[in-house]
């Protein structure tokens, strides 16, 4: 019984040390290990102060972006294309808190979120980074891009040095990774796994990182004005403008509408 109880206590002292530790890193030291994680952050360099968000922005050079998000997209694909084109530029320009943030802990965004086709991962990207640099005002911004992005004939970007040669252009019409894609490869006739269809994407990220680039450079300027309007507030629920491409039978009807 003695043993017992000698354990039992040993186990509380540990135990609360582990708790104790915890609790510091969840109240004020997850800036701290941000920083240690970073890719960009040498061994015992880590920051003293937690990182402070949003960060000092200095505006982006539009040409630095879209080459950055180019090539990225064939490293880690869409939404590590977009975020890395706006954030690197800031992480040696700017130094803390972007060099705080983990890069590539986005490259989940991929295909729409791992490939199940939702959002496109090019505008998670957008979002990462506007809600970084802008805090809430990316909101904004996101909205901005996002609307753009469905009325848009993409990709626009041309490469210097092309991985692949690709044809046409086209208007999603729709946010959603699966009907911009899949809209693109039918009038490009080729599959998913294709060079050409690769290349559109790592295009089309560049362009989305470039239109994020200028509008957030204009938010800088104090020059930008939201331009797309709340979608509740139209449509009196969360959705895209085009319900047809998914529901031709018509989306359900909503209470009070």
């Amino acid at each position: 019984m003695e043993e017992d109880r000698k354990m039992s206590r040993r186990e509380f002292v540990y135990g609360s040390a582990g708790f104790a530790a915890g609790a510091a890193i969840a109240s004020g030291g997850l800036g701290m290990l941000s920083g240690c994680i970073s890719s960009e952050t040498k061994a015992g360099e880590c920051p003293s102060e937690p990182a402070s968000w949003p960060g000092e922005y200095k505006k982006l050079d539009t040409a630095r972006v879209a080459e950055i998000a180019y090539e990225n997209w064939y490293k880690k694909f869409c939404c590590y294309a977009v975020a890395s084109g706006l954030l690197i530029p800031l992480q040696e320009d700017v130094g803390e808190p972007y060099t705080s943030f983990p890069i590539d802990s986005v490259k989940w965004g991929h295909g729409g979120a791992v490939g199940w086709g939702t959002l496109c991962g090019s505008l998670n990207g957008a979002g990462i980074a506007t809600g970084l640099i802008a805090g809430e005002e990316g909101e904004a911004i996101l909205n901005d891009v996002i609307y753009w992005y469905t009325t848009t004939e993409l990709p626009i970007y041309m490469p210097e040095n092309p991985k692949a040669e690709i044809q046409n252009v086209n208007k999603s019409n729709s946010p959603l990774c699966h009907i911009s894609v899949g809209k693109w490869m039918k009038k490009e006739d080729v599959a998913f796994a294709s060079p050409e269809r690769k290349e559109r994407c790592a295009r089309l990220s560049a362009d989305v990182a470039v239109k994020t680039a200028e509008l957030l450079n204009a938010w800088a300027d104090g020059t930008y004005k939201p331009y797309h309007g709340s979608q509740v507030g139209t449509y009196d629920i969360t959705t895209q403008n085009n319900c047809g491409d998914c529901h031709p039978s018509g989306s359900p009807a909503l209470p009070g509408v």
